[in-house]
C-alpha cells in the first residue's frame, strides 16, 4: 500500500493519544516506529480479510483527516507490503486493536522520485496515524453489506447536519429526487433544463466552512467561461445534476449537496475537497439548448504516399 496516496485510514486522535503510556514503541521491517495496543479479542486480521478501520491523522500538531463523524474506511489486506507502511501492522492486530504509526516525510522524500510528494508534505514533516480495527470481514460480499447499512446511517446523519445548517441560517429549500437541498433564488423563464437538454451554466463550488474550490467565474480558477453539460445523463455529481434540471434559462441558485450525491469517498484527484465532503454550489443558467451540437465527424488524415528510395545506376 502507498502511504503517500493511502494517508485515509484512521481513528479518532483523542482515544489513542490518551492510551500511549500502555504500550512502548516498537518497529516494523521496514524500520517505522509503532505502538500496539491490544484489546484483548481473539478474532486476528489476516491474508485476504477486509478490514473496518477508524483512522486519524495528524501532519506535526495538525489532524490533517479523521473519519471521526465520517464515514468508516474498508481495506483489503494483502499479502504484499510495503516498507515503511502501517501495511505492515495490520496482520499483528485483533478485533478492537488500535495502533498508532510514526513516519518521517525525510524518509519518504530520500525513497520516492522528486516531484512525487503531495505539496501538503514538506521536509521535516512527522506523520502520525491512528488506526482502530473495528471490524474484520472474510469476504467482499461480508464487508460490501456492513459498509452499506453504515452509509445508510451516515447519510441519514449527514441530512440532519444540512438541515440544521439550513434552519440556523432560515433559508427556504426544496429537495431534489435523490435528496439534495436547494434554494432557487430565480427560476428563470422558458423551458426548464431537464433530462437531456444541453445546458450552459455558471458555478462556483465552495465548502461548507466557506473553503473555494472551483469556480467558472472566478479568474484564479484559470477556466472563466461558461460549462456545458447533458443533463441527466450521469456527466455532473448527482446532487449538482438534480438541482439544475429545476431551474431555466436566467435562473440561479444555492445548493446543498449530501457527500453521497456529490463525490463520496472518492473526490477528484488533487482536489482539495476531502472524502465524504458535503458541498455548496452557487448556479446559474445561461443558455439551455434541445441537445447537445453535433460533433464534427472525424475524417480520416491522409497518409503519406510510399516512396521508394532511388535505386543506385549499375
Amino acid at each position: 500500500m502507498n502511504t503517500i496516496k493511502n494517508l485515509l485510514l484512521i481513528v479518532s486522535v483523542g482515544v489513542l493519544v490518551a492510551s500511549c503510556s500502555k504500550a512502548s514503541y516498537r518497529k516494523t521491517p521496514g524500520g517505522m516506529p509503532y505502538q500496539h495496543f491490544k484489546s484483548g479479542d481473539t478474532q486476528q486480521v489476516k491474508v485476504g480479510n477486509f478490514i473496518k478501520l477508524s483512522f486519524a491523522q495528524k501532519i506535526n500538531d495538525s489532524v490533517y483527516f479523521t473519519t471521526e463523524g465520517k464515514m468508516p474506511i474498508y481495506i483489503p489486506v494483502l499479502a504484499q507490503t510495503t516498507p515503511y507502511d502501517i501495511s505492515e501492522v495490520w496482520t499483528k492486530l485483533h478485533l478492537g486493536d488500535s495502533v498508532a504509526t510514526t513516519q518521517m516525510m525525510d524518509t519518504f522524500i530520500k525513497r520516492m522520485p522528486p516531484g512525487n510528494i503531495p505539496p501538503q508534505f514538506k521536509k521535516g514533516d512527522r506523520i502520525l496515524t491512528y488506526a482502530k480495527v473495528l471490524g474484520i470481514f472474510t469476504s467482499d460480499s461480508a464487508q460490501v453489506a456492513d459498509k452499506v447499512k453504515e452509509e445508510k446511517i451516515f447519510e441519514a446523519a449527514e441530512v440532519a447536519s444540512i438541515q440544521k445548517y439550513l434552519n440556523d441560517k432560515k433559508i427556504t429549500t426544496q429537495r431534489t429526487k435523490s435528496g439534495a437541498f436547494i434554494e432557487i433564488i430565480n427560476p428563470g423563464n422558458g423551458n426548464l433544463a431537464d433530462s437531456g437538454k444541453y445546458v450552459s451554466v455558471n458555478y462556483t463550488g465552495t465548502t461548507f466552512d466557506g473553503k473555494k474550490f472551483d469556480s467558472n467565474t472566478d479568474p484564479a480558477f484559470n477556466h472563466v467561461q461558461p460549462y456545458s453539460f447533458t443533463v441527466g445523463i450521469g456527466e455532473m455529481i448527482k446532487g449538482f445534476d438534480e438541482a439544475v434540471s429545476l431551474l431555466r434559462p436566467g435562473g440561479s441558485a444555492k445548493v446543498y449537496i449530501p457527500s453521497m450525491l456529490a463525490y463520496g469517498e472518492r473526490p477528484p484527484q488533487g482536489s482539495p475537497i476531502r472524502p465524504y465532503e458535503k458541498l455548496i454550489f452557487e448556479v446559474a443558467v445561461v443558455d439551455l439548448k434541445d441537445k447537445a451540437p453535433a460533433q464534427p465527424p472525424m475524417h480520416p488524415q491522409p497518409q503519406p504516399q510510399k516512396v521508394d528510395a532511388p535505386q543506385p545506376n549499375k
